[in-house]
């Protein structure tokens, strides 16, 4: 075989195995990436669990805390000037978890079904007396117009998928 035609094969060769070697590395690639999305996913996810989780224990290990929120939910009137700015401390927490798992929910980095008990828990807890307060004293101009706008048309639906207050009080069925 003459020597051109012999480079011919050789060099057609290493361009098919190249090829090869381009191909691999991109399924390769593409696999590393969904892997990391999916670990994104995971810790957007223990991300909203641990936030909650803290200003929730907050409120859990202290009885006056406790009332303080539980109180505050149903009126601010209920409530000396301390124990607002406490509760609104407390709702301002969570609004500030809310919306960013709500960013993370339009980026698709939070699950539909987890998302579902965020939204439970903005509507809840924004739909009492005293989250409606927090809402139009400054909540509403503390947060990006489009989580605003979403929290809007939430609240207008006039869900509210639990009573965390009522749940608490004396004539609920948990009451001794």
């Amino acid at each position: 075989m003459p020597m051109p035609e012999l480079l011919s094969i050789l060099g057609n060769t290493g361009e098919f195995i190249s090829s090869l070697v381009v191909l691999i590395t991109l399924v390769y690639l593409s696999i590393q990436t969904r892997n990391i999305n999916r670990q994104n996913q995971a810790e957007a996810r223990y991300a909203f669990v641990e936030s909650m989780a803290e200003i929730n224990m907050t409120i859990a290990h202290s009885k006056k805390a406790s009332s303080v929120w539980r109180r505050g939910l149903d009126s601010l009137g209920n409530l000396d000037e301390d124990e607002r700015m406490q509760f609104f401390m407390f709702v301002g927490q969570y609004a500030n978890c809310w919306a960013v798992m709500y960013q993370l929910h339009v980026d698709r980095m939070l699950p539909d079904l987890q998302w579902q008990i965020v939204r439970n828990d903005i509507v809840s807890i924004l739909g009492t007396e005293g989250g409606k307060s927090f809402w139009a004293d400054g909540g509403i101009t503390a947060f990006n117009q489009e989580f605003v706008n979403w929290v809007q048309k939430e609240l207008a639906t006039g869900d509210k998928p639990y009573d965390m207050s009522g749940m608490a009080s004396e004539g609920s069925r948990y009451a001794d």
